[in-house]
């Protein structure tokens, strides 16, 4: 169900926007490109940040552009997450958060994503925080306050400017849980900006593929990933996502067993919680393809599939893009060996996966 249709055009003398997307009711829709590709001029054109804008964008059944008119930012009601957590360094923590509870919409109509402030506090962890003023966080502090801020405005939709893009890797990983969970609890809306795949990969429903200011693919995190329509799929670190729940451990090995909806079993590292759902990113790299399963063998992994296409045919390599009883997984490799399988369309393979390559997203 959409959420908000957009029609976006945007011109500069060295630089132009021309794009359309659908905004989904639920989840999160990632904005994906390489630096100066235009995803933060889209999101800033969708926030009202941008005056010479055209076209037309339609949010919860309100215009909010037309040939008319445009709303300012206050009257679009949305909470907006910049690169940087851009608190008041005056104000304590808990008067920082208060200026958003005061810029509330909860009073408006097209407000309904109410939030109790302090499940909010334990969402975040920054309950402890209340009387701490900027200077005394961490990067990873500040942006947990920066999105409880924007959260307790009541904002029907949630834009996050690539949120972790100043933080180092350490502060990244203490922040990224954080966002898994307002993805888990919250159902408002979310346009989620980086050029980072790892965070994409791990928090994205939906993709929104740029270059050079226009879309190049539209559609679900899983054919964003493995699709020939879709550049992502012959990134160098080209890889597919697969989802299921965690159905065994074996603790004296350290290894856990996921099974996915279509019934694929895969061994993982480490010990996850059964029953735990779960997100995993297999590399296209890390897969290597046989016509027979191997009967003795240190790969742990090894399932049967089908080769559904060529993606990519290079000199050296050929990308292939594999059929798991309905979950899709890439493969590269070597030209050499494509040819000496005579790999093809159709084809019945084995899948060969090792579990130490598999993670968690």
């Amino acid at each position: 169900m959409s959420f908000g249709e957009c029609s976006i055009q945007l011109q500069r003398a060295d630089f132009s926007v021309d794009a359309e997307l659908t905004i989904p009711s639920k989840g999160v829709l990632g904005i994906f490109g390489h630096s100066g590709s235009g995803k933060t001029t889209l999101l800033r054109c969708i926030a009202g940040l941008e005056k010479e804008v055209s076209g037309r964008i339609v949010v919860n059944g309100k215009t909010w552009l037309d040939g008319k008119n445009s709303l300012s930012i206050q009257q679009r009601n949305i909470g907006y997450i910049f690169q940087e957590s851009r608190l008041f360094p005056h104000m304590t923590v808990a008067k920082n958060l208060a200026y958003g509870s005061k810029r509330s919409f909860a009073h408006t109509s097209s407000a309904n994503n109410n939030v109790d402030r302090e499940h909010l506090l334990e969402l975040l962890n920054i309950g402890h925080l209340l009387m701490r003023r900027p200077f005394q966080l961490s990067g990873g502090e500040k942006q947990r306050v920066a999105i409880g801020r924007a959260l307790l405005k009541n904002p029907q939709m949630l834009l996050l400017d690539e949120p972790l893009a100043s933080l180092d890797h350490k502060r990244k990983e203490e922040i990224l849980p954080f966002l898994d969970k307002l993805h888990d609890e919250l159902k408002i809306p979310m346009l989620y900006v980086s050029h980072s795949m790892e965070e994409v990969s791990r928090l994205c429903d939906y993709m929104l593929v740029m270059e050079q200011g226009r879309v190049q693919f539209n559609g679900n995190i899983h054919d964003a990933l493995v699709s020939p329509k879709s550049p992502l799929a012959r990134a160098d670190n080209a890889a597919a996502i697969i989802e299921g729940n965690v159905s065994k451990q074996e603790k004296d090995f350290q290894l856990s067993t996921v099974h996915t909806g279509n019934g694929t079993t895969l061994q993982v590292p480490g010990i996850l919680p059964i029953g735990q759902r779960v997100r995993l990113r297999v590399q296209a790299s890390d897969i290597s393809l046989s016509k027979t399963a191997a009967p003795d063998s240190s790969i742990l992994n090894i399932i049967a599939g089908v080769v559904s296409g060529v993606i990519e045919m290079q000199v050296a390599y050929v990308l292939l893009q594999l059929d798991v009883n309905g979950d899709i997984l890439l493969a590269r490799i070597s030209r050499k060996s494509y040819q000496s399988l005579q790999l093809s369309a159709g084809l019945k393979v084995f899948l060969q996966i090792k579990a130490v390559s598999i993670h968690g997203v």
